[in-house]
């Protein structure tokens, strides 16, 4: 079809839906535009939360580590026996094992507490921002 052609089909009525096409495009255009931006926030959003889920973890497991090797040394200089290797074996008396559990849960907890508050000010200096996760928490 020439151009001559395609003027007179405009002339005849067309240009109404030409026009149409051409909103169409460039409302389309907009809305990738638009999709793409928010595509790309979500991938930086979820980048940030596997980052800090990954320092967490690992600042969790070393203090889990030395809270541990702390409160042993702790139980031996106190009571000149070494803990309970296994507190739910038959021979080792409910006191004993009652004692050790209470000591390490509390001993690990607060040291990873203290670890996870840490990390999350660290996390803080180095970007700006609290991590992912702890801006939902309300006092």
């Amino acid at each position: 079809m020439s151009r001559a052609t395609r003027a007179s089909g405009a002339a005849d009525g067309l240009a109404e839906q030409v026009a149409a096409v051409e909103m169409a495009r460039a409302r389309l255009g907009t809305d990738l535009d638009r999709f793409n931006t928010e595509v790309q926030a979500q991938m930086g959003q979820t980048a940030e939360k596997t980052a800090w889920k990954v320092a967490a973890t690992v600042v969790a497991i070393v203090a889990g580590i030395v809270a541990r090797k702390a409160i042993v040394a702790g139980w031996t200089k106190a009571r000149k026996v070494n803990p309970p290797t296994n507190p739910a074996a038959r021979d080792t008396e409910w006191r004993e094992a009652l004692a050790w559990t209470v000591a390490t849960s509390i001993g690990v907890g607060i040291a990873r507490l203290i670890a996870q508050r840490g990390a999350a000010a660290g996390w803080e200096k180095l970007t700006g921002d609290l991590p992912p996760g702890l801006q939902e928490v309300s006092p």
